[in-house]
């Protein structure tokens, strides 16, 4: 059987993937994506939807911050386009678990003043104002009234249509066994026959058996579980909660359920639910919210972030411009979609990478290796 010429292959409907593809089919240049199992099956959907860039970027990672200030502003625009993905302007908070606890949470306040965000401090009156369900114990915290939040079932749903209604294509079920390169381009060899693609695209996340990458994804557990919403008013925005032991935690509202979650564990390929992280995050929840106590576990899941040894994005460019790889988006994959998305669709089409993302430009790959 002849292969099967397409312009511009890419390996992986996640996050990445689905939104690079929509843009490049909306530049006329329709992609065919090739998922080893279902779209936004992996990290994207395991997540909990947060647009929350004052709350995830590290004192450090000021590009990285920038980065998802400016993608977290094209979700207005992307949302008109798409549809229903659950967009909400709701803000975000951020609270101090424990007395101690107060100082680095002021400090990330200034910070992120500092960062031209806007952030307010709250005191646990003021606090409670707004969250009356908190616990008496919290006393104090932050507000960013400008994020929010999406629901990532729902965004994976209208990017496949808006594909598939631009002229792309997604083949589920479809994983890629082998790259072969040719003299120009590559040959694809997946279940359903060979492919050759003029220009690749390879954004599978954590490697889960089959395609080799050459450089290392570390995977990062994140154990969550979804909880019975007391009623829809009563968690009106995402918030989170830190202790300077215990770490953050997190509860994002959606439509009849709460996202509660939190831990962050390197344990190589392993989806397990365990004691301990599960326990961590109910504890933390607790303290905060003393209400859930009775109110029902509707399910527990584990996702894998692909994050890098920097735990910054990588993208990548072959010298001739005909294989790209992005990978490394860690936490921030459904917060950085949208610049993601229209960025390396530029790269790809017109060969101008933004200037916000030239940072996470690397010129030479990694090399593997096996510890952090």
């Amino acid at each position: 059987m002849p292969d099967k010429a397409v312009e511009i292959g890419i390996i992986g409907a996640g996050a990445a993937g689905l939104g690079i593809a929509w843009q490049l089919a909306l530049r006329g240049h329709p992609p065919v994506v090739f998922e080893a199992n279902q779209p936004g099956s992996g990290a994207m959907t395991a997540s909990g939807g947060m647009l929350s860039p004052a709350y995830e970027a590290e004192y450090e990672e000021l590009p990285l911050l920038h980065a998802m200030m400016q993608s977290r502003e094209m979700y207005r625009h992307w949302a008109a386009q798409l549809g229903d993905i659950g967009y909400a302007e709701s803000g975000t908070y951020e609270l101090a678990i424990l007395p101690e606890d107060v100082p680095y949470v002021q400090r990330r306040v200034a910070f992120e003043q500092a960062q031209g965000l806007k952030v307010e401090w709250l005191e646990g009156q003021n606090l409670r104002k707004r969250l009356p369900m908190l616990s008496p114990r919290i006393q104090g915290g932050s507000y960013a009234p400008d994020e929010g939040h999406v629901i990532p079932e729902l965004l994976r749903d209208r990017l496949v249509e808006a594909i598939h209604h631009a002229g792309g294509t997604i083949l589920t079920q479809t994983p890629v066994s082998l790259i072969e390169p040719l003299g120009t381009g590559f040959r694809l060899h997946t279940p359903r026959g060979t492919y050759t693609a003029q220009r690749l695209l390879v954004c599978t996340g954590v490697p889960l058996g089959g395609l080799e990458l050459p450089f290392k994804v570390y995977p990062i557990r994140g154990q969550m579980l979804a909880i019975e919403n007391p009623s829809p008013e009563w968690l009106p925005a995402p918030v989170r909660y830190f202790n300077k032991l215990a770490g953050y935690g997190y509860a994002v509202p959606k439509r009849g359920y709460i996202i509660l979650g939190g831990t962050v564990e390197e344990k190589g390929i392993d989806f397990s639910l365990t004691f301990g992280g599960v326990l961590d995050i109910l504890r933390r929840a607790y303290h905060v919210f003393p209400d859930l106590y009775e109110r029902r576990i509707l399910r527990f899941w584990a996702g894998l972030r692909p994050a890098t040894a920097s735990r910054l994005p990588l993208l990548y460019q072959s010298p001739d411009a005909s294989l790209y790889f992005v990978n490394g988006l860690y936490r921030n994959g459904i917060l950085l979609l949208p610049l993601i998305g229209e960025g390396v669709a530029e790269w790809i089409s017109r060969g101008t990478l933004p200037q916000v993302l030239q940072p996470f430009w690397v010129r030479e790959l990694p090399q593997v290796r096996d510890t952090v």
